[in-house]
């Protein structure tokens, strides 16, 4: 009966042992063997198909308005890339911000969030990556992902954000370019999407917030 017992007690550790095996997984960053999908050291979360998505339902864009303290000061770009333009460097270390949602760049393997926050009057959303935080929980910001596709009508003046409250882009985004749409805002006479789309006279994607009125050929999914 003891040695039944040891044997099944050996069977069940060699079942276990390929379990924890699969779910070891070392940061991109820092090279830390983490079991919890997230790193402690830089922020970096594990890609997964079972990462928390952005909700779509309702007027608005769902997002997690997380309170996040810089560590650094707050570079940006309009989307979650080296491969996107540039707004510039903002803030300084100690200042907090609001963080929305975050994208994985898989050029890089880095996590990016985008943040809103105001300078010098105005008030921006864009991209940065998250080793500019300290101790940003990735796991309460939900992954971005296409909600739809369109065409822009015609020449028109983006946003960095969902409205004319926000910083206005000041070159403006040509008619006939092929988009897609990240985010969307509905409401009163101020119905803004966020469209991707690649600027061939900066040879850069660029991110931007346009009126609805300005995407022709739109499918949502």
């Amino acid at each position: 009966m003891k040695r039944m017992l040891a044997l099944l007690a050996a069977l069940l550790l060699l079942c276990q042992i390929p379990l924890a095996l699969a779910d070891t997984w070392y940061c991109p960053q820092c090279g830390r063997k983490n079991d919890n999908n997230f790193c402690p050291v830089d922020g970096t979360a594990r890609p997964a198909n079972t990462q928390t998505q952005q909700q779509t339902s309702g007027n608005y864009t769902q997002y997690a308005y997380v309170t996040g303290k810089l560590s650094m000061k707050l570079a940006t770009r309009t989307g979650p890339g080296t491969q996107y333009d540039e707004p510039g460097t903002f803030l300084s270390a100690g200042k907090q911000v609001t963080v929305l949602s975050r994208a994985y760049d898989n050029r890089n393997d880095i996590w990016w969030v985008q943040v809103e926050f105001s300078e010098s009057g105005s008030t921006y959303r864009a991209y940065t990556g998250v080793k500019r935080f300290s101790n940003l929980n990735l796991n309460l910001i939900p992954v971005e992902e296409v909600i739809g596709k369109c065409t822009v009508s015609q020449s028109v003046t983006g946003y960095y954000g969902p409205g004319y409250n926000y910083k206005a882009i000041g070159k403006k985004i040509p008619a006939g370019v092929s988009c897609t749409i990240y985010g969307y805002a509905y409401g009163g006479n101020s119905n803004f999407i966020q469209i991707e789309f690649y600027d061939s006279s900066q040879g850069r994607s660029r991110r931007a917030w346009i009126p609805e009125g300005y995407a022709k050929n739109r499918v949502m999914y």
